[in-house]
């Protein structure tokens, strides 16, 4: 049987591999603000232990802010002001989630249950059976809707009833991290990252196989090293994809053919962003990184957030955003990564990575904060 470990669990495990002690958060590091940030609305939505969370996201069609609770909770919320549109109780163990398009919010839950709901007023859509764990944010497209699960099946299901258009098998090790690659469609084709170390591209109206490139393969004389699930976020531009996977490289890819771009030595489990002529990446040790996209060379790196388990940094504006595991927002310079700006909202991880959505900032915590930013210069 397959078994997954916590990345927080993973975290004490491999400190105390090699000390007594585990390392603690860096201190929060004095700077001068060079840039305002203003809550502009909050909300709370159910809370739930970090490890039953690390699937649950934000998500937004431009109107609305979708999330979910694991007790079973969806919730929209305007985007603009926070206003509550609609909360249905589901019932499910959610996991994973929402997906978000074609006016349909999908939630995952861990004993494979696949839900779609109306994004105007909640109301169920369709509901079917996966046969899997469900640990990653459904993709939803115009003519499918795809998810992975934990048992190694890509399963496409159509939009209108959810029954199953075509599945897809796939090898996955006996010991993994907990989490998965959002599922990502893109055009006509589907991405998916693996616990392999691999990156494995679907036509999406058949399931076929365009192509499968390995990121990094395993390497080490026992399970925990040979871990090099490729668990985070894609970034995906017209030609180009960028990945990277635990204990292995940062990477990028031709969109139509999978050939490898220019790699580096990287480890993170949360995944690669996009910004105009940059990648954002934050690696296991808790450094931010910006590499340039055509060569992979760092334009800088900021290493004050060290052992804060840093999600996925965004860029947004002039910044990149990145959440820790106390709760805080921190603000880095696109131009040199140093600290401009730095919030808290509140005491609970931020595991899932910020969105920007019509140029507001939305953040949620595991306790169940959203909270929606604004960020504009400081008065001179």
């Amino acid at each position: 049987m397959k078994q997954l470990i916590a990345l927080t669990s993973l975290a004490l495990l491999l400190a105390a591999c090699a000390s007594n002690n585990v390392e603690p958060p860096a201190p929060l590091v004095k700077f001068t603000p060079k840039v305002k940030v203003e809550k502009v609305w909050s909300a709370s939505v159910g809370s739930a232990d970090a490890i039953l969370r690390l699937g649950i996201v934000a998500a937004s069609d431009g109107t609305n802010i979708y999330t979910a609770a694991h007790d079973g909770d969806v919730y929209a919320f305007a985007l603009q002001d926070g206003r509550k549109r609609w909360t249905v109780s589901t019932k499910l163990s959610i996991s994973a989630g929402p997906g978000v398009g074609q006016g349909m919010v999908v939630v995952g839950g861990s004993d494979g249950t696949l839900l779609a709901l109306n994004a105007v007023n909640g109301k169920q859509l369709w509901k079917t059976n996966v046969n899997g764990s469900i640990l990653a944010s459904p993709a939803v497209g115009q003519t499918a809707v795809v998810v992975d699960t934990t048992d190694g099946h890509i399963i496409a299901l159509s939009p209108a009833s959810g029954v199953k258009l075509w599945s897809v098998s796939h090898e996955a090790p006996n010991l993994s991290l907990r989490g998965a690659s959002p599922t990502v469609i893109n055009g006509n084709m589907v991405l998916q990252g693996l616990d392999s170390g691999e990156l494995l591209a679907l036509n999406l109206a058949d399931g076929s196989q365009r192509w499968l490139a390995t990121v990094s393969a395993p390497t080490g004389n026992n399970d925990l090293s040979r871990l090099v699930d490729l668990d985070g976020v894609l970034a995906v531009g017209n030609d180009d994809i960028y990945a990277v996977n635990y204990q292995g490289r940062v990477v990028e890819l031709a969109r139509d053919s999978g050939q490898m771009l220019w790699t580096r030595e990287m480890s993170s489990y949360t995944g690669v962003s996009e910004g105009a002529a940059h990648i954002y990446v934050a690696d296991m040790h808790g450094s931010v990184w910006s590499l340039d996209k055509s060569t992979g060379v760092p334009a800088w790196t900021q290493p004050a957030m060290r052992a804060r388990d840093l999600t996925l940094p965004v860029p947004y504006l002039d910044t990149v955003v990145v959440g820790d595991l106390e709760g805080y927002l921190h603000f880095l310079s696109k131009s040199d990564g140093s600290i401009v700006a730095r919030v808290r909202l509140g005491s609970d991880p931020i595991l899932a990575p910020p969105i920007v959505v019509n140029g507001l900032l939305v953040v949620l915590t595991t306790g169940g904060d959203l909270a929606a930013y604004k960020v504009e210069p400081l008065r001179q």
